[in-house]
C-alpha cells in the first residue's frame, strides 16, 4: 500500500504545510527554500494529488489529519507550525480536532471555518461525480478562472500555466474524495475562540471564493490573530504573490523564535 508522500526539507522546528485543492506540495515551491532556513519543513501531498497519486483515498478530513499525524509522529515529530491554504485549511483545522496539542501555532491562507452551506455542498458532490466520469482534464481548462485574481489571469501568464500543470497532475480519484470530505466538514468556528496559539489570516484579496469580510472575520474569532491582505491576489496568494506571502510567514515565524 502506498503511504501519503511527506516531502520534507530544512532543519529546526516543524512548519507542516498543507497545499489547496485540486494541487500538491510544489505549489509551496516559492516559499520553502526561505522557509528551510528556520525550520524543518513537511509538505505532504493527498492521496490522489502529486507524488501521492497512488495512496489509498479518504473519507473524511479528520481521517487525512490522523494519517499525516501517524507519519509525522514516526518521524519524530510531536508539534508544529501549521500552515494551510483553501482545502489545506480545512485540514489545519482538523488537526486542532483531533490533536490541538498538536498545532504549536496556525497560519490560515484564503480558507474559512464554517461548513460549507447546502448549495456549495451540493456542487462539491456534483464536481466529484463529474470527474469520476469525465475525468480531470476539464478542471485544467476550468479551475484557474475561478481562482485566480484577472491581474493574474492577465499579466501573470507563467502563474496561469503553473496553476494549470498542478491541476493536470491530479487523480480524479482524488478530486473526488477531496470534494466529498469538503463537502462533509463540520463547522469549526466553535475552535477559533478556544485557540491560545500566535496564529495569522493571509487573504488574497480578489478571491472569488472566500470573501474578504469572511476572512476578516476569521482573523477577529482568533486571539491575537494578525490579518494580512494581498492585493492583486485571489484564491493562491502564495503563487500570485508569493513574496508577500514569504515575508509574512517569515516574520512570524521570526516572531515565534523570540
Amino acid at each position: 500500500m502506498t503511504q501519503i508522500i511527506l516531502g520534507r526539507s530544512g532543519s529546526g522546528p516543524a512548519l507542516l504545510a498543507l497545499h489547496a485543492f485540486p494541487l500538491n506540495a510544489t505549489m509551496w515551491d516559492a516559499q520553502t527554500g526561505a522557509w528551510s532556513k528556520r525550520a524543518t519543513v513537511w509538505a505532504p501531498d493527498y492521496p490522489g494529488f502529486g507524488a501521492s497519486a497512488q495512496a489509498p483515498s479518504f473519507a473524511t478530513l479528520d481521517g487525512l489529519a490522523a494519517t499525516i499525524l501517524d507519519e509525522l509522529r514516526a518521524e519524530g515529530v510531536r508539534q508544529a507550525t501549521v500552515i494551510g491554504c483553501s482545502m489545506g485549511g480545512y485540514l489545519a483545522l482538523a488537526f486542532l480536532r483531533i490533536e490541538r496539542s498538536f498545532v504549536s501555532s496556525l497560519i490560515l491562507i484564503n480558507s474559512k471555518a464554517t461548513a460549507d452551506a447546502e448549495e456549495s455542498r451540493a456542487n462539491r458532490l456534483a464536481l466529484a461525480e463529474r470527474v469520476e466520469r469525465e475525468g480531470c482534464g476539464f478542471l485544467a481548462d476550468e479551475w484557474h478562472l475561478g481562482a485566480l485574481s484577472q491581474v493574474t489571469l492577465s499579466q501573470r501568464p507563467a502563474v496561469v500555466e503553473q496553476v494549470r500543470d498542478l491541476v493536470r497532475a491530479a487523480t480524479p480519484g482524488g478530486v473526488a474524495a477531496a470534494q466529498r470530505a469538503m463537502a462533509a466538514r463540520p463547522d469549526s468556528t466553535p475552535l477559533l475562540s478556544q485557540l491560545n496559539i500566535p496564529s495569522m489570516v493571509i487573504h488574497g484579496l480578489d478571491d472569488r471564493y472566500v470573501s474578504e469580510a469572511e476572512a476578516r472575520a476569521l482573523a477577529a474569532q482568533m486571539k491575537g490573530a494578525r490579518f494580512v491582505g494581498v492585493p492583486d491576489a485571489g484564491h493562491l496568494p502564495n503563487l500570485e504573490q508569493p513574496q508577500i506571502v514569504l515575508q509574512a510567514v517569515d516574520a512570524f515565524l521570526g516572531k515565534r523564535e523570540r
